[in-house]
């Protein structure tokens, strides 16, 4: 007995169906990479070295997170008041406090573009390209010239 045509696009659909749902189940997931070592790679970059590390007081100041929330963060930001560079990678102990971190991330971005929307060109243009998102329990907000770099780093890491 010959398949029918219908039998093979119901089978092609069904196919495409479940591929397209595991694909959707694990485009945010990301391996439970120790904060530590994620710190020692991303630290290894020289693109770093014009910015300061940042600690539990600035991360509370900058983003409003408390550094007991998270299971560990990398703070970078430049000294001067006037750039916008800077990287902040938190990873958080469950998914609703990544969605917390990510609003708080998406506001400071929002905030540096309120602050620099008047007058700074060139530091608008790279908060236009700033990364601000969220994999499995990371969530990170890179801003700057090498932003595209250290999220490259970074994926590769998780």
């Amino acid at each position: 007995m010959p398949i029918s045509k219908s039998l093979i696009i119901k089978t092609a659909m069904i196919l495409f169906l479940a591929a397209y749902l595991v694909l959707i189940y694990t485009s945010d997931n990301a391996k439970n990479v120790p904060m530590d070592d994620i710190a020692a790679q991303m630290e290894s970059s020289d693109t770093l070295t014009a910015m300061q590390k940042r600690d539990k007081g600035d991360l509370q100041r900058y983003y409003s997170i408390m550094d007991t929330d998270t299971d560990g963060f990398l703070f970078y930001k430049d000294v001067s008041p006037m750039s916008v560079n800077e990287m902040l990678i938190v990873k958080a102990g469950n998914k609703s406090d990544a969605e917390k971190f990510l609003e708080a991330a998406e506001a400071h971005l929002e905030s540096q573009e309120n602050v620099f929307g008047a007058y700074g060109t060139d530091q608008m243009a790279l908060l236009g390209d700033a990364s601000v998102e969220s994999r499995g329990d990371y969530v990170w907000y890179m801003c700057g010239p090498d932003a595209s770099a250290w999220h490259d780093a970074f994926m590769k890491l998780i």
